[in-house]
């Protein structure tokens, strides 16, 4: 309880994924925990972690559901069509699901798989009408209704993930660059002579335990959504997922110290300009991307390596991974054909047999880099805003 008053919080819940193992990734990580806590809300979050094999994407997944409790979450590797109808009734209310790796299978069969987890996303519970053998030759019809709503994240190597899906998550990414490698490696070369940072692990996890269940479902109000929807970007479809998101993170991150915030006469809790100051923190990213503002951190340090070698020659795939560290070719693919949806790179020469494919960097890549990621109000704004109304 300590904890949960304390004005530090999120910052020991960053310094606890770091003790546990997490390296360089805290901002995902605390993201991660926070749409974890967000399963008390009437509309949880739900995240798709995407990255390359091998870049901690499941790793980083994994320490965070640890530190939910057993009672308050699901863990599979792997969900049929099915599943999420015929589990006892009530397992999914207010429950993290973690999920495993995304199938790579893109048909439209793949796409019905997650048909069900869709409908539970959107609505908070899932229904179908079933038709069951009786006696004497009878059939019968009934009703399964599973209730939610749940809190949900899976993680994936795919680059491009099915809109219908992509619609209702977060896209997240690992940070793929050479440098990040590097400080993994340390990390590893670190605990395996026996410099392991903490040596009783078990102990943070069941701190961590003890706090969520400490926290309570809520009802959490914004103050200042109105100001927030009239200067959110517009200019893109994006933008209306992109906007739920960031009040259901700024609802997140209130749940989570709602023993630190006030309530209104109605007892719900009352967000506070730090909750919007989280949500813009460890947002800006990713929702940047998905408004087509921002490239990630390791797209960016790519475009810089091959301004750097190539800024006029043209240059195959296989160069473009030596200039970024040798990096992994498919992470470089998928990398180089963000860049040219961005227009920023052009295919000159499509890949043909053994002839890998041939790209040039365009001199919109050396103007000026988009105006502002979010054209939203300051810190300071949100503070006066809320107080004013108070008034």
């Amino acid at each position: 309880m300590r904890l949960l008053k304390s004005p530090e919080l999120l910052d020991v819940i960053a310094q606890d994924g770091a003790d546990l193992g997490i390296v360089g990734e805290l901002v995902l990580f605390a993201t991660l925990y926070l749409v974890g806590t967000s399963r008390f809300l009437r509309k949880p979050l739900a995240a798709i972690v995407q990255g390359s094999s091998s870049s901690g994407k499941s790793y980083v997944t994994e320490v965070a559901a640890k530190l939910f409790p057993e009672e308050t979450k699901v863990i599979a590797s792997q969900i049929s069509p099915q599943a999420l109808f015929y589990l006892p009734p009530g397992s999914l209310c207010h429950r993290l699901v973690v999920a495993g790796e995304r199938s790579r299978n893109t048909s439209d069969e793949a796409a019905d798989v997650t048909r069900a987890l869709r409908e539970m996303l959107s609505s908070g519970e899932v229904s179908k009408l079933v038709t069951e053998p009786g006696g004497s030759g009878q059939f019968s019809t009934r009703h399964v209704n599973q209730r939610g709503p749940i809190a949900y994240v899976e993680t994936t190597s795919l680059t491009q993930v099915f809109s219908e899906d992509a619609n209702r998550c977060l896209l997240l990414t690992t940070d793929e660059r050479p440098e990040q490698t590097a400080r993994i490696v340390q990390r590893l070369a670190e605990d395996a002579s026996g410099k392991d940072r903490v040596s009783d692990k078990t102990t943070i996890i069941q701190k961590h335990h003890a706090l969520q269940r400490l926290l309570k479902p809520v009802e959490v109000v914004v103050p200042y959504a109105e100001m927030l929807g009239e200067r959110f970007p517009n200019a893109r479809v994006e933008c209306r997922r992109a906007f739920p998101h960031f009040l259901q993170m700024i609802q997140a991150g209130a749940t989570l110290h709602q023993f630190q915030r006030q309530r209104d006469s109605s007892q719900r809790v009352v967000a506070t300009a730090e909750d919007y100051e989280i949500a813009l923190k460890l947002l800006e990213e990713p929702l940047g991307r998905s408004l087509g503002n921002e490239l990630s951190a390791s797209v960016k340090s790519l475009l810089e390596a091959l301004q750097d070698k190539y800024p006029t020659e043209e240059f195959t795939t296989a160069d473009a991974s030596n200039a970024h560290g040798k990096a992994c070719r498919r992470t470089v693919h998928a990398g180089l054909n963000e860049l040219a949806q961005r227009e920023l790179v052009v295919q000159v020469e499509p890949h043909k047999g053994p002839n890998p494919a041939v790209w040039t960097i365009t001199p919109k890549a050396f103007g000026p880099a988009p105006a502002g990621k979010f054209h939203l109000p300051t810190l300071r704004e949100v503070e006066e805003y809320q107080l004013a109304n108070k008034a």
